[in-house]
């Protein structure tokens, strides 16, 4: 009985996830790059001044949006496989909520 129980939260967490997930996706191509940019927070190892793996993200997805991938990976290594999984699971959790929904 607890094996389903850990599935069913398992499963309304990634659901949460996904939906911010798609919404993250939505809003960086709604929205304009300088205003994006404008938002972004500045990261606080950046003010100590080291660097995290995170560092230049924002930019990175930005290039990935105009289309832009070497320049994503100069921003950031990690920027294509994130928004690759990212974009991957939104795919993949829509698909499940349309076979769902026609289960219904």
């Amino acid at each position: 009985m607890k094996s389903n129980e850990y599935r069913k939260a398992l499963y309304i967490s990634w659901t949460i996830i996904s939906i911010f997930l798609i919404l993250f996706l939505v809003l960086l191509y709604l929205l304009d790059n300088s205003l994006l940019l404008a938002t972004a927070p500045v990261c606080p190892s950046k003010l100590k001044g080291s660097t995290c793996f995170l560092c230049g993200m924002t930019r990175a997805f930005l290039s990935i949006k105009d289309g832009q991938f070497v320049v994503a990976q100069q921003f950031n290594g990690g920027s294509m496989i994130l928004f690759s999984l990212i974009f991957i699971n939104s795919i993949i959790f829509i698909i499940e909520k349309i076979i769902n929904l026609k289960k219904i």
